[in-house]
């Protein structure tokens, strides 16, 4: 394996490590789920909390495609 592909399988651990720590942590000290930030954002039943969350969606994978692309 070269140090490119490594370099990118050990940003995925620790990015997987990081959540696995991260969110029982945050649920821990009171930090409210994306569920209930989007229904105080936009209110019950909204579209428009579903184009918010497919929009992030995008561009978790856009800039990851953008990392891959620039270390390949």
């Amino acid at each position: 394996m070269d140090g490119k592909k490594r370099n990118l399988l050990f940003y995925f651990v620790i990015g997987i490590t990081a959540t696995i720590l991260g969110v029982p942590l945050l649920y821990a000290m009171g930090v409210p789920t994306f569920d209930v930030v989007l229904t105080a954002l936009f209110g019950e039943g909204s579209i428009w909390a579903l184009v918010f969350s497919v929009m992030l969606i995008m561009l978790v994978i856009l800039g990851a495609n953008k990392v891959m692309k620039r270390s390949t």
